[in-house]
């Protein structure tokens, strides 16, 4: 269960969405007085599809992942919401009075505060500066969907593996902690694809794989993979 927030709480919401700073008094002090804390364990679901939307999450650490999944337990992962960010499927289904429409997933320890769906809907109708806000996270997160269209659509499967390990991997000889399983969760596509391509990478020299991690050994020549266009 989560709780009202202390002190505490406020700073490190005040500190991770400055913009609440701005909001007048009238908007500002329900928010802070009204918003429920929580502290979410790796793998906790904080909504699943198909349920109301009651609160707004604010993310103030750690990391929702937000994906669909279905019947066959295969899972596309959609975006995932950092410290300073919120839902834009969450605002969209409390503004419409809709369903969620796919699960959210605390990735690692993740802190939240839940914004009451009422309070959150009557801030977007009085206060200027929170509608600005919240446009502003749908201007950021729509540009992230598009580019994930365009990456599924576009790109070969590869390509984005290539570009996955890539995104993990700080330096040449990094470690990506992922399996084959998590990594098609991610990607949207199967395990067996996924273990497919990557043993072609590890015949090329490429990669090296063991159980839950892939080894990145030829990092220039795997960018390389990135750059290849596929013929429309």
């Amino acid at each position: 269960m989560g709780k009202r927030q202390d002190s505490g709480s406020r700073s490190g919401l005040l500190a991770a969405f400055p913009i609440l700073s701005g909001l007048s008094p009238t908007s500002r002090e329900p928010l802070l007085s009204q918003s429920v804390h929580r502290n979410l364990p790796p793998g906790e679901i904080l909504v699943r599809a198909g349920r109301e939307c009651s609160h707004l999450p604010l993310v103030l650490t750690g990391t929702l992942r937000i994906y669909k999944a279905n019947e066959a337990g295969r899972e596309f992962t959609l975006y995932r919401i950092e410290p300073g960010e919120s839902c834009i499927l969450t605002a969209t289904c409390i503004v419409s009075g809709g369903i969620f429409p796919a699960i959210a997933e605390a990735e690692v320890a993740t802190e939240v505060l839940l914004i009451p769906a009422r309070l959150f809907a009557r801030l977007i109708e009085e206060d200027a500066d929170w509608r600005r806000f919240v446009f502003g996270l749908y201007s950021r997160r729509l540009d992230d969907v598009l580019a994930l269209v365009e990456e599924v659509a576009f790109q070969h499967v590869d390509v984005r593996i290539a570009s996955h390990l890539l995104a993990r991997a700080s330096k040449p000889g990094s470690v990506v902690r992922q399996t084959h399983a998590r990594i098609a969760s991610e990607l949207g596509t199967s395990r067996e694809v996924v273990t497919r391509i990557l043993k072609d990478f590890e015949a090329q020299g490429l990669v090296a794989t063991r159980r839950g991690a892939i080894d990145i050994l030829r990092p220039q020549e795997l960018e390389k993979k990135t750059a290849i266009l596929p013929v429309l």
